[in-house]
């Protein structure tokens, strides 16, 4: 999907993107081409009406939740839509055999330059990222846990007014089956869903293509630049050939 396709082109210029990325890199293992993607999900969901908020399940020290908010500040003037950040902040839950060899390999501490403890981040780290920034209390949520506990009580909370943007990010079959589960159902209809870790990490793949099969859902997935991520539009069915 281009910037062309998504109908931002004329808001996504260089210099708003430099300025957003300058911020938020820092905090974040995303590559940068992967932090735009999300910024533009977030203005076409904007621009398009679609009903909900943005929602990221592993926030870690919040680089691209905070780019999310900038980027709705830097454009419209202020956060329409809040992001909801949820992360455990005691790093990653233990694979299991779905997740395959390498990250077993990975979480034993195999990788000592991209471990970053287990992604563990510290909750006071981004508030102060959020105060340093300004934003509001209504401009964002922290929700703190393991998924298996908080993602069904927020999808219960958000149940009513759904989710426009959802990236999930939490690496292992288990967070990214439990997401899926709960998130993708309340996510508005030609929202869009970012699997940051689709080529990174056998289980979260595994689960993605379960969860599609599981629910007989046809969502097309697409792939970042350089297979840093995918995404899919949910969309009941093509309307025509010309779609993307």
């Amino acid at each position: 999907m281009t910037f062309q396709q998504l109908g931002i082109a004329e808001e996504m210029n260089d210099l708003k993107i430099k300025k957003i990325l300058d911020i938020v890199t820092p905090y974040s293992m995303v590559h940068e081409t992967g932090i735009i993607f999300t910024m533009a999900a977030v203005v076409y969901a904007i621009k398009n009406t679609l009903p909900g908020v943005i929602l990221e399940c592993g926030t870690w020290r919040g680089g691209c939740s905070v780019a999310m908010l900038l980027v709705q500040r830097e454009l419209f003037g202020k956060v329409l839509k809040p992001v909801y950040m949820l992360d455990s902040f005691e790093g990653l839950p233990s694979v299991d055999h779905r997740d395959g060899p390498l990250a077993a390999e990975w979480q034993a501490g195999a990788d000592k330059e991209k471990y970053f403890n287990n992604c563990k981040a510290a909750q006071e780290e981004l508030e102060n990222l959020l105060k340093q920034h300004q934003f509001l209390a209504a401009d964002y949520k922290l929700v703190r846990g393991w998924f298996e506990s908080t993602v069904p009580s927020v999808a219960s909370e958000l149940s009513g007014q759904g989710i426009a943007v959802l990236r999930l990010d939490g690496d292992w079959y288990a967070s990214t089956d439990v997401s899926l589960r709960h998130l993708c159902p309340i996510t508005s209809e030609r929202g869009v869903v970012v699997i940051d870790d689709y080529y990174a990490w056998d289980g979260c793949a595994r689960a993605l293509h379960d969860y599609l099969s599981r629910s007989d859902l046809p969502y097309r997935i697409k792939s970042l630049p350089y297979n840093f991520g995918a995404y899919f539009i949910k969309q009941a069915c093509r309307a025509s050939f010309n779609e993307f």
